[in-house]
């Protein structure tokens, strides 16, 4: 049995064709036009998914690349404080040094030395009091100056009872951090992340570098480095100590500043401590800044190829598009030439 083909029936036939034909023409200007494959989530539903998931990993990695800049900031803030108070805390020891030399023992030289030693002190109660952004350094998590003093005290003449020859009672300055936690023995750090796992400590805890008077964030209490500075000066300016040394020469007590230099050596030690561990921080958020960067290129380069349109390729399939609709019009216009006229006849 022969089917039997109208004319009305070829007419929808090249019409669907051709209407397919202008459709696949139009997605291909579109395609060329944004130089994306993907304008709208039905044109590649599995591509999209990608796209969705890259962009993501995209935004999480441009913000794990900001806290490790934020960070090295903190760091880097941290390192000249320590830097400087490290040279401040030579000079001090410099001036002691200098002050136990026998040549030395003068009062106008000892009041020059502890004025300066009073100079570094309060350079390095300023250093510890830095800030970032609003931000105390050594104790990010606490509001207002990370460090606070009460005054250093004598108490002359010696309490009542004591032996004869017993020197007045010194009092040093009491030096107290800030909380950075709930209680004195909590230490709440500022971390930043800078990967999906990782967080890096980016402020220092100022009561373990400096010590504390008082127990704080973490640390017992002990003597701090500037009330270490303060009594050096007070020794130097006037004994108040009874001493551990014994002059030679006379058999009697000397001043305690032998004593006190090796504290200050131990200070020098912790301070050199702390740099070394902001210098490991520093090294770890660089790296994190280098796996960013090119994690950054690799994300970008797989996003290009699930969205990014392969032009030379679309402009040969827009070629070849263009040329098979001409050819159905054409061929249309052949076949299907009859008009109303035809049936009028």
């Amino acid at each position: 049995m022969t089917e039997r083909v109208t004319h009305r029936s070829l007419q929808e036939s090249a019409l669907a064709r051709i209407q397919g034909n202008l459709q696949r023409i139009g997605l291909l200007q579109d395609q060329i036009s944004s130089g994306k494959k993907i304008t709208k989530p039905s044109d590649d539903p599995s591509g999209t998914v990608s796209s969705l998931a890259l962009r993501q990993q995209l935004r999480l990695n441009d913000m794990y690349q900001t806290q490790a800049d934020d960070g090295t900031s903190w760091l880097n803030a941290q390192d000249t404080a320590l830097q400087t108070t490290s040279h401040l805390l030579t000079a001090a020891r410099t001036d002691v040094v200098a002050a136990l030399n026998a040549g030395f023992q003068n009062d106008g030289s000892r009041t020059a030395t502890a004025v300066d030693i009073d100079g570094i002190r309060s350079s390095i109660l300023a250093l510890a009091n830095s800030q970032y952004m609003g931000r105390n350094l050594f104790a990010g998590t606490a509001g207002g100056a990370a460090v606070t003093a009460t005054a250093a005290s004598v108490t002359t003449p010696p309490p009542t009872g004591s032996p004869a020859g017993t020197p007045p009672t010194y009092t040093p300055a009491v030096y107290t951090w800030s909380a950075t936690g709930p209680t004195a023995a909590d230490d709440s750090p500022v971390q930043r992340q800078i990967d999906a796992q990782s967080f890096v400590r980016v402020d220092t805890n100022g009561a373990q570098i400096f010590g504390t008077d008082t127990a704080a964030n973490g640390q017992t209490a002990g003597q701090s480095v500037f009330s270490l500075l303060q009594q050096i000066s007070d020794e130097l300016k006037s004994p108040k100590s009874t001493g551990t040394t014994t002059d030679p020469a006379t058999g009697t007590p000397g001043t305690c500043l032998p004593d006190l230099l090796t504290k200050l050596d131990g200070a020098i030690s912790k301070v050199l401590t702390g740099l070394a561990d902001v210098g490991a921080r520093t090294n770890r958020l660089q790296r994190a800044q280098e796996v960013a960067t090119s994690s950054k290129y690799d994300l970008t380069d797989q996003l290009s190829k699930v969205e990014d349109v392969d032009l030379p390729s679309s402009m040969i399939q827009m070629s070849l598009q263009d040329t098979a609709y001409k050819a159905a019009l054409q061929v249309t216009s052949k076949v299907l030439n009859t008009s109303l006229m035809d049936f009028l006849r």
